[in-house]
């Protein structure tokens, strides 16, 4: 696993905010929903994609094993200031 996920950093907040939104995309890519009636597969082909580029731009490599999100570390609202 790439250390960046480990680091204490900018660099290492925005990788493990991406690799939570990624995982949510791809949990969700290929669903059926419906909506008003009409039924249809959602996709997260383009979205995953930009995710996976900024993660290269960030030093992760495509084939990389990505570690599990760990959405209890990373609460939001110790990241907003007044909240």
């Amino acid at each position: 696993m790439n250390p960046i996920f480990d680091e204490k950093t900018r660099d290492g907040e925005i990788a493990r905010a991406l690799n939570i939104a990624l995982h949510a995309l791809s949990v969700h890519s290929g669903a059926q929903v419906t909506m008003e009636g009409e039924t249809f597969t959602i996709n997260f082909t383009r979205e995953s994609a930009a995710i996976m580029h900024a993660l290269k731009l960030l030093g992760v490599q495509p084939t990389e094993t990505l570690p599990a999100p760990d959405l209890d570390a990373f609460d939001l609202r110790k990241k907003i200031p007044g909240v």
